[in-house]
């Protein structure tokens, strides 16, 4: 904390937030008194050129001072010595001193704590006595009739006024900035504590589901496992391992979170082979469920972390499975520079217009709560695009003609050799 913020913290009103206003003013006012007092001594001869020094210091400091500082101390303390120096010369005026004073003890109520604010009253109380040392006649000047002094001290006391009303107003609207962005805060803490709970309902409701399943397929083995025949039990074990690696799935999606929210996740980037990468994953996430079709030329090499590469198809391939109709295409192609396009097609009913950017974002899914359905917690598509461009390419959704989705993402592609047009194409099943 600053010195400034130390001296101003428990005032009412947060002094940056009113400090470009209240010098403005400030510099207006005593600009504007300035001029007219040169006009008066021009005008009718009269010594002016102390109050003159005086509206130019305050005036200098108000313009100084919009954009600098993190106390009004220094400026109360300049405007309070003003006032007393301008009354000593000028000589004592109950309507100046009152309206001053009412300035100065409103600013510091409003921009200082209780105790700053007792040491600015006193000290402009203390400024403004001393200005009665000489009497409260001022310097004697004969050109100044009693009519000027009315008038000036009229001029001056209700520009003091005017400075007090906008001090004022400019605290309100400081208020409802402040209060604005209290309220905006109790929203963001509102929406999280619903995301919060809603998360994890849905990541119970994940964890729930496959170990009731590996539960129950665990106790059918242990009390039946020498009536079953093979064939049931390698189809319980296969359940059992497809469940166990949906769990772990999972795990790693929700602890790789932090690690890229704070940028200490490690990655090992390595040269691969993309066709081998994508075999793999659509095997592991498709088969048996979507039709699918790999074309990517069987000699590609990107240059990535291959567990996080794993991760992004899977996350992927996982939100076609679940969202996008009943067949899948993984194409590739080289784009400009060194970045491989990689894009996991769909023929299902896409995402709508407007929800592109969602769908990226924590925890979001297009259809929630009880009405889903789908198993998910909202983390892969977000996961996907931070890992992709952890590793220095990017990932985004556009729209497929004439109907589904196209998730694309780049990858480091290892320069040094062409990409034939064609090349080694797994196929399943064509896309329509």
């Amino acid at each position: 904390m600053t010195s400034g913020s130390a001296a101003t913290a428990g005032a009412p009103i947060d002094y940056l937030e009113i400090r470009s206003t209240w010098h403005t003013v400030r510099a207006v006012a005593a600009s504007a008194a300035l001029v007219g007092f040169v006009v008066l001594g021009v005008a009718t001869g009269v010594e002016v050129r102390p109050l003159v020094i005086v509206a130019a210091v305050v005036a200098g400091d108000g313009l100084l001072r919009r954009r600098r500082g993190g106390s009004p101390i220094p400026s109360l303390v300049v405007d309070a010595t003003a006032v007393g120096i301008g009354l000593f010369f000028w000589g004592y005026s109950p309507a100046v001193q009152v309206a001053s004073f009412l300035y100065l003890l409103s600013a510091a109520l409003l921009l200082l704590p209780s105790p700053a604010a007792a040491g600015i009253a006193f000290y402009a109380a203390l400024m403004e006595a001393a200005a009665l040392l000489n009497g409260g006649a001022g310097v004697v000047d004969p050109r100044r009739t009693d009519e000027l002094a009315v008038v000036v001290d009229v001029t001056v006391a209700l520009t003091y006024v005017v400075t007090v009303g906008s001090l004022l107003h400019g605290a309100m609207r400081a208020l409802v900035r402040v209060q604005a962005r209290q309220q905006e805060a109790l929203d963001a803490e509102r929406r999280a504590v619903a995301l919060k709970n809603e998360f994890v309902s849905m990541v119970s409701h994940e964890l729930r589901t496959p170990l009731t399943g590996i539960a129950g397929f665990t106790d059918a083995l242990r009390e039946n496992w020498r009536v079953l025949p093979p064939d049931e039990i390698d189809e319980f074990l296969e359940i059992m391992r497809t469940e166990t690696e949906h769990l772990s799935n999972l795990v790693e999606d929700i602890l790789v979170i932090p690690r890229l929210e704070a940028g200490h996740l490690r990655l090992q980037p390595r040269r691969l082979n993309l066709l081998e990468v994508v075999e793999d994953v659509c095997r592991a996430t498709l088969d048996g469920h979507r039709d699918y079709a790999v074309e990517v030329p069987g000699d590609v090499e990107v240059f990535a972390d291959p567990v996080r590469l794993r991760q992004i198809l899977r996350n992927l391939c996982e939100n076609a499975r679940k969202y996008g109709g009943d067949q899948v295409l993984v194409e590739g192609e080289r784009v400009e520079g060194s970045r491989y396009l990689v894009v996991v097609a769909d023929n299902g009913p896409g995402v709508p217009v407007g929800d592109e950017e969602r769908i990226f974002a924590h925890f979001e899914q297009l259809s929630k709560g009880d009405a889903r359905l789908q198993q998910g917690v909202g983390l892969g598509l977000p996961i996907a695009r931070k890992l992709a461009r952890a590793m220095g390419g990017d990932l985004w959704y556009e729209h497929r003609f004439p109907r589904g989705s196209r998730f694309c993402f780049t990858v480091p592609f290892v320069a040094g050799r062409d990409v034939p047009a064609g090349g080694a194409v797994a196929d399943r099943s064509p896309v329509s």
